[in-house]
C-alpha cells in the first residue's frame, strides 16, 4: 500500500513538471510582449533555463546520494513554485533569465528525482512503472498550453495560468513530507563489464542528450513556427497540446506493446515515425501542423523511459550516475532549442522543420552505435 501512495505521488507530481517543463514554447510570444522583447531576444531563455538544468543536475547528482530523497524534492518544489510566482512579474529580459535559470534547475531535480525515487522503489520491476511516470510528464506539457488559454477564457493573461500551475504544485511538498524515501541499492552483479561500463555509459548519454534536444526544440518552437506560419496564437500553442497528446498516446501504448516486441525493434520504430514527421513538415505543405505534431509526439514518445529502463537494467543508475543523465539532458535542452532561434532568423522559419531532420538523424545513427555495443 504504502508503495501505491508513493508511485501515486510521483506520478502526480510528474504531472507539475512536464507542465512547468512545457509551459516555455506556448507563452513564448506571451513573455516576448511582457518585456517588449523580439522572438530572436527571448530566444536566449531556453539557454538560461537549459543551463539552470545543467547545474540543477550537477547538484542533484550529488544531493540525492547524501540527502532523503524526498527532503531534496520538497526544497526543489518550493524553489519552483516561487519561480512561477514571479515570472508574470518580470519587467526584463535579465529578471525573465534569471527566473528561468531557477526554474530551469529546479524542476530538473524534480524529474531526476522522480526516476530516481521510482526506480530505487520498484527496482527490476522499474520498466512499466517509468513509462507510467513519463506519460504523467508528457499529460503535464500536453495540459499546460490548455491552462494558458483557459487564463485567457478568463479574461486573464497567461501569467495566470504560471499562478494557476503554482497552486497545483503546492500539493506535493505536503505529501512528500509525510512519505518515507526509498533508499539506493547497488547491484548484485553488472550486465555490462566493468572495462566496457564507460564507453557504453557514454554512448547512452549521446543518445539522450540528441533526444532531448529534439523533444523540447519541437515542444518549444513548433507554437511559434505555428505564428510565423499565420496561425492565430491560441491556435499555435494548442500545437503543443497536440504535440504531447501523440507523446502521451505513444506512452499507453508502449506499455502493452513491449509486452510482445522487443525493446530494441520498438526504438527503431519510434525514430522512423520520428524522422517521418520531420520529413512532413518540411515537404507536405497541405498536411495540417496538428497532423503533423500528433505524428511528431507519437514518434518521440517512449524513446526517453525505453532508454532509461533499458539502461538501468543493464547498469546500477545511482544518484552520481542519474544526475549525468539530466546534465546531458540539460545540455540537449541547451544546444538544439537556443541554436534554433537564430537559424530561424538567418534563414527563415522553413528551416525548423531542417533543423528536426538533422537531429532525427543522429539519433538514428546514435542508437544503431549504442545497439551493437549492447548485444
Amino acid at each position: 500500500m504504502k508503495e501505491l501512495a508513493r508511485t501515486a505521488t510521483y506520478c502526480s507530481m510528474f504531472v507539475a513538471s512536464g507542465a512547468v517543463s512545457g509551459i516555455l514554447g506556448p507563452s513564448l510570444i506571451y513573455l516576448a510582449h511582457l518585456i517588449h522583447a523580439s522572438v530572436a531576444e527571448i530566444s536566449v531563455v531556453f539557454g538560461a533555463r537549459a543551463i539552470g538544468n545543467i547545474v540543477g543536475a550537477l547538484i542533484a547528482s550529488r544531493m540525492f546520494d547524501r540527502w532523503q530523497g524526498h527532503h531534496y524534492l520538497i526544497l526543489m518544489l518550493i524553489l519552483v513554485i516561487i519561480g512561477l510566482v514571479l515570472v508574470p512579474f518580470a519587467v526584463s529580459l535579465t529578471m525573465l533569465v534569471a527566473l528561468f535559470f531557477l526554474l530551469g534547475a529546479t524542476e530538473v531535480s524534480v524529474n531526476a528525482g522522480g526516476n530516481m525515487m521510482m526506480l530505487w522503489l520498484h527496482k527490476e520491476k522499474v520498466g512499466s512503472y517509468v513509462t507510467v511516470l513519463h506519460l504523467c510528464y508528457s499529460l503535464g506539457c500536453m495540459i499546460v498550453p490548455l491552462v494558458l488559454v483557459f487564463s485567457e477564457w478568463l479574461g486573464q493573461d497567461y501569467g495566470m495560468g504560471y499562478w494557476l500551475l503554482a497552486l497545483y504544485a503546492l500539493i506535493f511538498p505536503f505529501l512528500l513530507w509525510c512519505q518515507p524515501s526509498p533508499r539506493f541499492q547497488a547491484r548484485e552483479s553488472e550486465v555490462v563489464p566493468a572495462t566496457k561500463q564507460k564507453t557504453t555509459f557514454i554512448a547512452f548519454l549521446m543518445i539522450i542528450f540528441l533526444y532531448v534536444g529534439f523533444e523540447i526544440t519541437i515542444g518549444g518552437w513548433i507554437s511559434t513556427y505555428g505564428v510565423l506560419m499565420g496561425k492565430d496564437q491560441n491556435q499555435a500553442a494548442v500545437l503543443v497540446s497536440w504535440f504531447y497528446v501523440g507523446l502521451s498516446a505513444g506512452r499507453l501504448l508502449s506499455v502493452p506493446l513491449l509486452r510482445w516486441m522487443p525493446l530494441r525493434h520498438c526504438l527503431y520504430g519510434l525514430i522512423f515515425i520520428s524522422f517521418i514527421g520531420s520529413v512532413l513538415m518540411y515537404t507536405a505543405t497541405n498536411i495540417s501542423l496538428v497532423v503533423i505534431a500528433l505524428l511528431l509526439g507519437l514518434g518521440c514518445s517512449a524513446i526517453f523511459p525505453m532508454l532509461f529502463a533499458y539502461a538501468s537494467s543493464i547498469m546500477s543508475l545511482n544518484g552520481k550516475r542519474a544526475g549525468l543523465v539530466f546534465v546531458c539532458c540539460g545540455l540537449g535542452a541547451l544546444v538544439a532549442p537556443s541554436l534554433t532561434g537564430p537559424i530561424i532568423g538567418e534563414f527563415s522559419v522553413s528551416a525548423f522543420p531542417v533543423v528536426l531532420i538533422v537531429l532525427v538523424l543522429l539519433i538514428g545513427i546514435s542508437w544503431r552505435r549504442f545497439d551493437k555495443m549492447t548485444t
